[in-house]
């Protein structure tokens, strides 16, 4: 589910059948029969799953975390850590590692002037990179029981970047409230919220695994602040275990760490969405659902060149660099973007029905129906765009009310600005 700072959606496993909705006319039946039944009234379009594919329908292949640590080189890092499963060490990587030799994926010409060249800048975004990977990605506080451990965040960040002066309980409200663990109630820890444990850690080495890692260099102007602004957008897996039985927690982290010399002002923002997920091989081969009329009084958001349409409800948003979040409302909803390409097996944590959609300037679509943090729905629909990846989440939705509003979300969908 989407807090103010994660989201984690439990897999709906173990759904039973729907019933079939219709059958063969008997033998013989006469043109008589065959007109009343055509006069029968229809389902609207978009009012059902009945085209989506549900997750029994799914062949699931195992997500390879060896061939993983292999492409990375994670090995043992220099910090031990601890939480109530036990100990681990923080991944650490070799020279020739990816995290250390994969350029930003872009770069503002006014950063790499100010900055003094390309290679300052690849050295800063390196740095902002590893510290998400460390402090964000492999948090210590992921599966504690609550966020009582907020306060190790910020001091851990602010040392890291050397920021001098700077006030660290600014932050601390921050990760107080937002908990990077994913949970949505800060007095609640992720396992407990969602019914899962981590697999016995490594006695000497790193918990986590990188899958994909990459960062954007941009320019930032807002109020206050004039500067480099750097994003780093990280995918991860812990092993855990569900009463479903093993599978990898899967996580979508994006850090940004923004800082205006001059002024004497930093900005830190961050969104991570965490999941227990199952993977398919190929997502290009669910099946492909039009979305329904967007209802009048829905109300139209941008972003990055996202356009995402959603009910009243969801009331306004709290806009931040990485993502829209619509927490004030009757509803909650959330709109994500990681720097992030579109992964291999591909991962699905909202499974009850799946398909893909046609989306203007998307390369690929995917939205997907899960149960929530209780019995209402969750739709979330995940847009890819070469290197960067969207979610647009919808939570406490009715069942029954589930498949009109996820036609209708998916029709207000434009990534072609």
């Amino acid at each position: 589910m989407t807090t103010a700072g994660a989201c984690t959606v439990l897999p709906g496993l173990g759904e039973d059948e729907d019933p079939a909705r219709s059958a063969e006319p008997e033998e013989g039946a006469g043109d008589e029969d065959a007109e009343e039944q055509a006069d029968e009234p229809t389902e609207e379009p978009g009012s059902t799953f009945d085209a989506w594919a549900r997750e029994e329908d799914l062949t699931l292949v195992e997500l390879d975390l060896e061939a993983a640590d292999e492409e990375f080189g994670t090995m043992k890092g220099q910090l031990e850590r601890e939480d109530r499963y036990g100990t681990w060490w923080s991944p650490g990587f070799p020279e020739d590692s990816p995290i250390f030799t994969t350029e930003p994926r872009r770069i503002d010409p006014r950063v790499e002037e100010a900055l003094g060249g390309r290679e300052a800048v690849h050295g800063s975004a390196t740095g902002v990179l590893v510290q998400t990977i460390i402090e964000i990605l492999d948090t210590p506080l992921l599966c504690e029981a609550d966020n009582s451990r907020s306060d190790e965040i910020a001091p851990a960040l602010v040392e890291a970047f050397g920021l001098e002066g700077v006030d660290v309980a600014a932050f601390d409200e921050l990760f107080a409230q937002m908990p990077v663990s994913g949970a949505q109630d800060p007095e609640q820890g992720l396992p407990e919220s969602y019914g899962f444990e981590p697999l016995e850690y490594p006695a000497d080495g790193p918990r986590m695994s990188i899958l994909e890692a990459a960062t954007e260099v941009e320019h930032l102007e807002v109020e206050g602040l004039s500067g480099p602004l750097f994003l780093a957008s990280v995918r991860g897996a812990l092993p855990v275990r569900t009463e479903e039985g093993e599978m990898p927690l899967v996580r979508n982290v994006t850090y940004g760490l923004a800082i205006d010399e001059d002024a004497g002002t930093v900005l830190m923002v961050y969104r991570a969405n965490s999941a227990p997920s199952i993977h398919i091989e190929d997502p290009s081969s669910l099946p492909v659902v039009e979305g329904a009329e967007v209802p009048g009084d829905w109300t139209e958001h941008s972003m990055r060149g996202l356009t995402v349409s959603l009910p009243p409800e969801v009331g306004d948003p709290d806009v931040t660099e990485v993502g829209l979040m619509f927490q004030d409302g009757q509803r909650r909803a959330a709109v994500l973007r990681t720097g992030l390409g579109t992964p291999s097996p591909y991962p699905l944590s909202a499974s009850r029905h799946v398909a893909r959609a046609e989306v203007p300037g998307a390369d690929l679509a995917v939205a997907a129906i899960g149960i929530g943090l209780d019995t209402t729905y969750s739709v979330t629909v995940t847009l890819h765009r070469e290197g960067e990846q969207f979610t647009v989440q919808l939570h406490d939705v009715d069942p029954e009310e589930a498949p009109v509003l996820a036609h209708q979300v998916l029709a207000g969908l434009d990534l072609a600005s």
